[in-house]
Formats: C-alpha cells, sequence, structure tokens
C-alpha cells in the first residue's frame, strides 16, 4: 500500500467517480474520497478538511472546470489539480493549464494517469516541504538547504526590494547566470523592457495579497527571451519566496496552434469564396454562351415546324441546327471538363495533366515541359489532389511568376509518388510562402495533408520556383 490519499473529486456521475477511484485502488492507493458537482459542495469540501488531491470532469450540468478552478485559487490550497475528461480540445487544454489545471488525462485514454498522479503529488509534497523548511530556517538550515538544492523547479527569494538573496541550481540553469551573477541582480534586471509593468504589478500583488501567479517573458543570459510560469508566495514581509519553470516550448505550442486556427479560417473563408466565384462563372458561361445557343435553336425550331412544308430550306435550318448541337456538346464537355476533367477518372493522372497543360499553353503562351510517367495510383482521391494543386500551381504562374517556361514532372516509387512543378520566373519572397495570407500555398498543403503528404517550396527571387509534392501511395501499391 503506498499511502492514504483523501481526494476530491468534481464529477456528476458516481459511476465514473468509482472508476477513477479504482484506477487509484490499483496503483495501490488507500483512497478515502468525496464526489461534488456544485460550486457550494466544493466550497464546502474545501473548508471541511484538507484534500491530497482533486480530480475533476471538464464539463458537468450545473458546474465546469473554469469555476472549479477559481474556487481552488480562493482556498490557497497547493494540491494537484488534474482534470479528466471524455472530450477536449487542445486549446481547451492549453486554457486550463494556463488557469492553474496541473495537468489534464483523456478518459479514454489513462495510460498516464499512474505516472501523473506519482508526479504531482511528488511535487506538491516537495513544495509544501520547501515551503515550510524556508519557514522553519533558523531551526532547519541542513534541511532548508537539502530542499533548496533538489528542488525541479527554480526557486528565488527576494528581499522586499526585489533584489535576489536566494537562488537555488535549478534557477541557475533556467536564467543561464551563475548563483554568485543572481545575487547581484534583482527582478526587474531578468525582464525585458516591455514586461517591466508586468513584473512590478504582479510583485505589488505579492506584497499585498500574500500570493501571485502568472506567466511571463525574461531574458535568459545568451539574451533570448523565454517564457516562464512563476508562483510566489510571501514568507515575511521582507522575504519573498519565487517558483518558476520555463514554459518556452509549450508557448511556441500554442502559438503553432493559434497560428494553424488562423490560417484554417483564412483558408476556409477562400474556399467558400472560390466556390462562389466558380459558381458565379459557372453561372455565366450557362447562361452567355449556352442560354444564347439554346435560344437560337428554339427559334430555329419553331420556323421549321411552321415551315416543314419548304424542304430544301427547312434541310438547311436544320443542318445548321446540327451544327449548333454539336458547339452546344462542345461548350458542355469544356465547362464538365473545368469542374472535374473525366479523364482523370477514365485515363488517369498522366493523360489528364498532358491534356490540361496543352490547354494552358494554348491559351497562356507559356511553354510546358512534361517528363511523366504513365502509372497511375490506386486511390482516386491522390490523382484529384495532385490534379488540383497542378491547377493551383499553373494558375499562380499566370498571376504572379512572370514565367516563359514550366518544367513539369511525375515519377512512381514504391515508397512514394513525387510531382515536381519548376518555373522560371521571378520567384516567390520567402515571407509570402511563410505568410498565413498565402491562401493557394496553404491549399496545397493542406490537399497534401489530407493524403499523408509533403509540400516543399524551393525559391529564389530571380530564379523562379520549384513545388516538390511526395505522397505515399494507398496501401504502398501502384496499379
Amino acid at each position: 500500500m503506498k499511502q492514504k490519499l483523501f481526494v476530491l473529486i468534481i464529477e456528476d456521475s458516481q459511476e465514473d467517480a468509482e472508476l477513477v477511484v479504482n484506477y487509484l485502488k490499483k496503483e495501490g492507493y488507500d483512497i478515502s474520497y468525496q464526489r461534488v458537482d456544485t460550486a457550494n459542495g466544493m466550497k464546502k469540501a474545501l473548508e471541511n478538511r484538507k484534500w491530497d488531491l482533486i480530480l475533476s470532469d471538464y464539463a458537468m450540468p450545473e458546474f465546469d472546470v473554469p469555476s472549479a478552478l477559481a474556487i481552488f485559487h480562493e482556498s490557497g490550497d497547493d494540491i494537484p489539480f488534474i482534470v479528466i475528461s471524455g472530450a477536449i480540445g487542445e486549446e481547451k487544454a492549453v486554457e486550463m493549464i494556463k488557469a492553474g489545471a496541473h495537468d489534464y488525462l483523456m478518459k479514454d485514454n489513462m495510460t498516464r494517469f499512474a505516472s501523473v498522479i506519482e508526479r504531482e503529488l511528488r511535487e506538491a509534497r516537495i513544495r509544501r516541504d520547501l515551503v515550510q523548511a524556508i519557514a522553519e530556517l533558523k531551526t532547519s538550515e541542513e534541511k532548508y538547504r537539502s530542499y533548496l538544492k533538489n528542488a525541479p523547479d527554480g526557486v528565488f527569494i527576494a528581499d522586499e526590494n526585489g533584489k535576489y538573496i536566494e537562488a537555488n541550481h535549478a534557477a541557475t540553469r533556467i536564467t543561464g547566470f551563475t548563483e554568485k551573477e543572481l545575487l547581484n541582480m534583482s527582478i526587474s534586471d531578468l525582464l525585458p523592457p516591455d514586461y517591466l509593468e508586468w513584473g512590478l504589478t504582479h510583485f505589488n500583488s505579492l506584497k499585498t495579497k500574500g500570493f501571485s501567479n502568472g506567466e511571463g517573458i525574461f531574458v535568459h543570459k545568451d539574451g533570448s527571451r523565454r517564457w516562464w510560469s512563476v508562483d510566489a508566495v510571501i514568507l515575511t514581509p521582507t522575504r519573498f519566496l519565487g517558483f518558476t519553470k520555463d514554459i518556452t516550448e509549450r508557448k511556441k505550442y500554442e502559438l503553432e496552434v493559434r497560428k494553424a486556427k488562423e490560417q484554417f479560417e483564412l483558408l476556409n473563408q477562400h474556399l467558400i469564396d472560390a466556390r462562389e466565384e466558380e459558381r458565379a462563372f459557372i453561372s455565366l458561361e450557362i447562361h452567355d454562351e449556352l442560354g444564347q445557343s439554346l435560344t437560337a435553336l428554339k427559334l430555329d425550331l419553331n420556323w421549321v415546324r411552321g415551315n416543314i412544308h419548304d424542304k430544301s430550306n427547312s434541310v438547311e435550318k436544320l443542318n445548321r441546327m446540327i451544327e449548333m448541337t454539336n458547339d452546344i456538346i462542345k461548350k458542355v464537355q469544356r465547362i464538365s471538363s473545368e469542374l472535374r476533367p473525366g479523364l482523370l477518372d477514365d485515363l488517369g493522372l498522366a493523360s489528364t495533366i498532358e491534356w490540361y497543360c496543352d490547354e494552358f499553353e494554348e491559351r497562356t503562351g507559356i511553354k510546358c515541359n512534361l517528363d511523366i510517367e504513365d502509372v497511375s495510383v490506386g486511390d482516386p482521391k491522390i490523382n484529384l489532389a495532385l490534379f488540383r494543386i497542378l491547377q493551383e500551381a499553373l494558375t499562380n504562374v499566370i498571376r504572379h511568376s512572370m514565367a516563359s517556361s514550366v518544367n513539369i514532372e511525375l515519377h512512381y516509387s514504391e515508397q512514394k509518388v513525387t510531382m515536381t512543378i519548376e518555373d522560371d520566373g521571378i520567384g516567390i519572397p520567402f515571407e509570402k510562402i511563410e505568410s498565413a495570407d498565402s491562401l493557394g500555398l496553404a491549399g496545397m498543403r493542406e490537399r497534401v495533408r489530407h493524403c499523408d503528404g509533403k509540400v516543399e517550396f524551393v525559391t529564389k527571387e530571380g530564379s523562379g520556383t520549384k513545388i516538390i509534392i511526395s505522397i505515399p501511395p494507398k496501401e504502398n501499391k501502384l496499379l
């Protein structure tokens, strides 16, 4: 048996609460627990006893995690608060961690459960022991030094002016400064100019409230800007204890998630706009070309019906009507091909590329040099993705590149299908490739991603642009 644990479970389902308790018991813990599912219930539970661990569902009919975290912080207890949810997105998970939750687990994937519980209980115990050891500094100096040295987080003690008077080994690792250097510095020395006001606000809050926590940017000795999380408490009116963690990597991930979301929203709007433009174009084509031809055909039919006895003129009219009908058929075929080439399904990707490049060359005068293998991939989704990427790339050649020729290669192997599109134009500025506003390039990336492939953009101003797409064939097999 590991230890006796008093666990507060915030959960509206008794069955789910018992399931979590059983997980803990299987890990050898002796469990005493209480289940609550309202704000009042949680407040009373926190008032009635001290808990070792809080496990919370994310959303309940009358309660949710943000409200529970607010009550938890108000209580001032330093115990692990872990969210166990049935369904939660990455953004909400990041928000929970920022709001003060120590970790989160998915109900359908509890493989990390034991290690997370053990880690958070251990870290909470270290924090409690360290605070107690510092408070009893005069009577337990040796114990305090041991905890200070081995604490996993950066630990600072500052005076009422923010000057550092203690710093452990982890603090030197996080900041890059030696202990001697840190003891000649103050909190403001580690803050960039744009975060000085933030640091002053939190330090004043620490003095008045007795505790403070937040996330801010600090400057490493090498000059790089790093994100820290800071939890601080007051020891005495002239001594303040702070625990710090470097969370730069987590912040980078949050930024990437936010950037990806913004790019997805822009791309989605771009696709909606493109679809509406395409509908407007098709409507115009049908109205201007097919509509006029069909109207003329109707007039000729009415004439023939009224003059059927005039064989000579009727035959002439009918011949003209046949020519007009053939012309309408060709227009319908052209419009249909622009929407989705039938060649793609009937003859495969290579033949469709040849047909489209012939049309492109005739329409624009830009030479297309082809080196393509006449082999088909087993997945129609890959064929369509590669063809749409080619269409987008050649559209960009017309609009932006000022190129006179384009080289297109298509090669197959058992490992991948590779298509390369290279023009001799002016190239794409690097910032355009990385920009979220380059929706055409974003669309290419999205199509390739859906096929589990990769796309690379190689460019140099004045030397053209090369696009390399690699996609693994379906079931690694070519037809």
